[in-house]
């Protein structure tokens, strides 16, 4: 397993520490191969810290960058890419190679080793690169020229693969289009263990007449907070006490910390949180919140799954049409546009909604039926060991 973005070892519970202990528990010998720098933190991780008793870690070196839209993190990846074909030249080809998608230079490494020693590949879409930064250069069309060569790297990466796994509908129909076939292409979402997730919390905030928001995740690009403190400041004039809890970090955390200093009361920023921490918070709450700025690649990401699994309804701005459907069918929460007014208006009519327990109840059964990892991640270690 080949796994760029991965905190990796025993307090990891990501996609692929979870793959990986379904597959050495079911026999399989499993080596996960990763950076040793962690993208969320910026900082080079504690390796003496991240053995697993399951599985085989080791960390390829990549030096490390500041900022995630930079040249210097591009350089970076070029480094670790060609670190990780130094590495895999001097090993034993394997059976399989399950390789996660982005970064492209790490992807196209697993790929030429994969084709070298005929090894059947399986490619793992966690986002799409290079759509995800064309949000984010100006101008766009100029954006959207510059990043066309790793356009076509990304979709060379998707054709040699022998499988191709996605975390979305949306993903899987963009890989089959690259590729011009989805006989190989399966969808299996992020997803959260609902065992680990139900054993922490709930943790409620001091009753004091707010009802609790929550928001989890990174603090960057494609997420836009800002238009949620404005929500919350139109809501604060009309009298109605509404308070965000903000669980994560990210570029932009500072920044935002700042434009929020005139709602000290109405949102609390924590930071990164262990993972039993950030659960019972969100338990805690009564609504959740997925503010995504238009015109962003994301598509059924992490937070998605746990707030389901929290049972919350949910204010979503995100315009991919996959998740409106699916808040829509299980009766989850409202989409709204990604402006402080509907915001405002979404969180009233939620908060109002005599059927909001009932609304509860269907993003919990939406767990239940899209997004347990006991369930889901079982197939998908099958797809990765070519099983029919």
């Amino acid at each position: 397993m080949i796994a760029h973005f991965t905190r990796a070892g025993r307090r990891s519970r990501d996609r692929f520490d979870t793959l990986a202990g379904i597959l050495a528990r079911r026999g399989a010998n499993v080596e996960l191969v990763t950076s040793t720098f962690h993208h969320l933190s910026k900082q080079q991780k504690d390796i003496a810290d991240a053995e697993d008793e399951l599985y085989r870690t080791t960390y390829i070196s990549e030096p490390s960058y500041r900022t995630n839209v930079s040249v210097r993190r591009l350089l970076s990846h070029q480094i670790l890419g060609r670190n990780l074909t130094e590495y895999l030249r001097h090993r034993r080809a394997p059976d399989v190679v399950y390789c996660a998608v982005p970064s492209l230079e790490v992807a196209r490494a697993a790929a030429e080793f994969a084709a070298k020693n005929d090894v059947r590949l399986v490619v793992d879409v966690q986002d799409l690169w290079p759509e995800a930064f064309e949000l984010v250069l100006r101008p766009h069309w100029a954006g959207r020229r510059m990043l066309r060569p790793l356009r076509r790297t990304a979709e060379r990466i998707y054709r040699a693969a022998d499988a191709v796994v996605t975390v979305s509908e949306t993903y899987s129909n963009r890989v089959s289009a690259a590729r011009g076939d989805d006989d190989e292409v399966t969808t299996v979402y992020l997803g959260t263990d609902l065992r680990t997730f139900d054993g922490f919390g709930p943790t409620r905030p001091v009753d004091d007449g707010y009802i609790e928001l929550a928001y989890i995740g990174t603090l960057g690009h494609s997420y836009d907070l800002p238009t949620v403190f404005d929500a919350l400041r139109l809501l604060k004039r009309q009298g109605l006490r509404m308070r965000l809890h903000v669980m994560g970090t990210g570029p932009f955390e500072n920044q935002w910390r700042r434009d929020a200093a005139d709602l000290s009361a109405e949102v609390i920023f924590y930071g990164s949180l262990e993972y039993s921490e950030m659960v019972a918070r969100l338990r805690g709450c009564d609504i959740a919140v997925n503010p995504i700025v238009p015109g962003a690649a994301q598509s059924i990401t992490n937070k998605i799954g746990d707030y389901a699994a929290a049972g919350l309804p949910v204010v979503n701005s995100q315009e991919c049409q996959e998740y409106r459907d699916l808040l829509a069918a299980y009766g989850a929460g409202i989409s709204c546009e990604q402006t402080a007014d509907s915001i405002a208006a979404a969180l009233v009519r939620l908060s109002n909604d005599r059927n909001l327990a009932e609304r509860g109840g269907g993003s919990r059964r939406m767990a239940e039926e899209r997004f347990d990892r006991g369930v889901t991640y079982e197939r998908l270690s099958g797809v990765v060991l070519g099983e029919d």
